[in-house]
């Protein structure tokens, strides 16, 4: 299962053999904590399956999302490597299956294999992109575009065609959905409604299926 992770997925077997012997694989129902914000950051986890949600609880008793993470991806790096507390609760969106590597084994991997670190250091050049074209997508997108631009990237990410159009089934509650683009439930349910009077959506549930996609990208760029 290891070599389903991307950043192990080049290493030579021997190592992935010694690797293994030091991963504990887990299983874990929708809504179980990885980690809490604040503990001591011991371990690095590895996805491969499920998806797990970053979330960043503050004293108000308010969250944020601030990350999704799917099969292939790693979990608490950084904090593996500057061996801080955890800085935000990772928790699974769905059931998943979770390897368990500690912090001193991964770092190890990493002086073992260089090609490893480089990937790792790529793949936080890339979540770093992408959280600082998020947080200005909520400092100055209206909600309609930046809920247009995430369903827009899910739809490519999960989205199955059928006759009707794009069909996608959310791996989150639509609070969840509200907290990942920065507004509240009552905006997004608006914007939701929004987008269904103007036939580019039908939603039933969880089930969002997209009856425009072009129209959909393009709310997502206007």
């Amino acid at each position: 299962m290891l070599k389903e992770i991307d950043i192990f997925s080049s290493m030579p077997d021997n190592v992935l053999l010694w690797l293994n012997g030091h991963v504990a694989w887990k299983e874990l129902r929708k809504g179980e904590y990885l980690f809490h914000e604040g503990e001591v950051a011991d371990h690095v986890f590895v996805i491969t399956r499920g998806r797990v949600k970053i979330v960043k609880e503050f004293p108000n008793g308010k969250n944020a999302i601030i990350g999704m993470f799917s099969i292939g991806a790693t979990v608490a790096e950084v904090a593996a490597v500057d061996g801080l507390p955890y800085p935000a609760s990772a928790i699974t969106l769905e059931n998943s299956t979770i390897g368990v590597v500690p912090s001193d084994i991964f770092l190890e991997t990493l002086r073992r294999e260089p090609d490893v670190a480089i990937k790792l250091i790529s793949g936080l050049g890339s979540k770093l992109r992408k959280l600082t074209d998020n947080l200005g997508s909520i400092s100055t997108q209206k909600v309609e575009k930046r809920l247009a631009r995430f369903l827009t990237k899910l739809s490519r990410d999960i989205g199955v065609k059928n006759d009707a159009g794009l069909l996608l089934t959310l791996p989150m509650t639509r609070r969840d959905l509200a907290e990942i683009i920065g507004t509240s439930f009552e905006v997004v349910e608006r914007a939701l409604k929004k987008m269904r009077e103007n036939s580019v959506i039908s939603v039933d549930g969880k089930k969002i299926l997209i009856i425009d996609f072009e129209g959909l990208s393009a709310m997502s760029e206007n």
